[in-house]
């Protein structure tokens, strides 16, 4: 049976609350817990900014680099009366419109999904940066509707996607192998990768040219596994051993070495790793989490 997502044509926008509670505002089921979405702005594509500098010796400008700001998200949340047979109206109304706004903090952030059918989820979290507007004066506990304007912000930009995995195993013994890495979206990624001992691992840093050039992790005993992370903002290398649950940070280790470069926009990365003094149970993860301006 062919799943109900995969014949719909319809964005699927979807929304996991502060509570954990699940909420269907667009597409397939949408309103199924009271609550719809209409007339959302703000949601589609990253605010960005170009950095210049200007002289009294040029014409025009030079450009710097680009920035993306916090992404603002307005939407009318109408929430309808329930009509289950048997059930008060009034008292189910009162249910969802409490549940609703028990779901959303100023503090702590939801998680909003967007599904297509051809493009999957991509996710970005939000959180209210305003009081909710009532739209309309009369009392909705009268005919169980109400509407609000809605105001979040996503100070991440970018929706993620799920995380594209690679992995190689040193079944062949020959110490030498290629993770075949894929970012499927329109911003840069950098890879994480996950790798046993014993031995020492050297993995591609793919800045180009003709001489390939290799970043050596610390050597590692049996029964370790180095995680390592490469986004410059937040590089770390932890160090886990089995039988305890000590986790010790040994990007001191690398002694500056690094990765510099990250896997480029709509690209798949042929990533070259060896492993000195493996066995054939040696294997790396190379993981990616692919992040887009846009929810589809």
């Amino acid at each position: 049976m062919t799943h109900q997502l995969l014949q719909a044509e319809g964005t699927k926008v979807v929304v996991w609350d502060v509570n954990g509670r699940v909420w269907h505002l667009a597409g397939p089921n949408a309103g199924r817990e009271g609550v719809t979405l209409s007339a959302q702005t703000g949601y589609m594509f990253a605010p960005v900014q170009l950095l210049t500098t200007e002289g009294a010796r040029q014409d025009g400008a030079t450009f710097s680099r680009s920035v993306r700001w916090k992404k603002e998200w307005d939407f009318l949340a109408i929430i309808a009366m329930a009509t289950r047979t048997g059930s008060n109206p009034v008292r189910d109304f009162l249910a969802v419109h409490d549940a609703w706004f028990r779901g959303w903090s100023t503090d702590k952030p939801v998680t909003v999904g967007y599904f297509t059918r051809h493009q999957g989820w991509r996710f970005q979290q939000f959180q209210l940066d305003a009081a909710p507007e009532v739209s309309g004066d009369i009392d909705p506990t009268r005919n169980g509707f109400a509407m609000y304007k809605m105001s979040a912000v996503a100070m991440d930009p970018l929706a993620r996607h799920f995380d594209e995995t690679a992995v190689w195993t040193n079944t062949s013994g020959l110490n030498q192998g290629v993770l075949a890495m894929r970012n499927a979206a329109d911003q840069p990624a950098w890879p994480r990768y996950t790798m046993n001992g014993p031995g020492r691992w050297s993995i591609l840093d793919p800045v180009g040219g003709e001489q390939p050039r290799l970043v050596q992790t610390p050597r590692l005993s049996a029964g370790q596994t180095l995680r390592i992370d490469t986004h410059p903002r937040h590089r770390t290398a932890r160090l886990y051993t089995d039988g305890t649950s000590e986790v010790v940070n040994v990007w001191g280790q690398l002694a500056g070495r690094r990765w510099l470069a990250s896997l480029n926009p709509w690209s798949s990365t042929e990533i070259v790793v060896t492993v000195e003094d493996g066995t054939t149970e040696s294997s790396i993860i190379g993981a990616v989490t692919p992040r887009s301006s846009r929810p589809f």
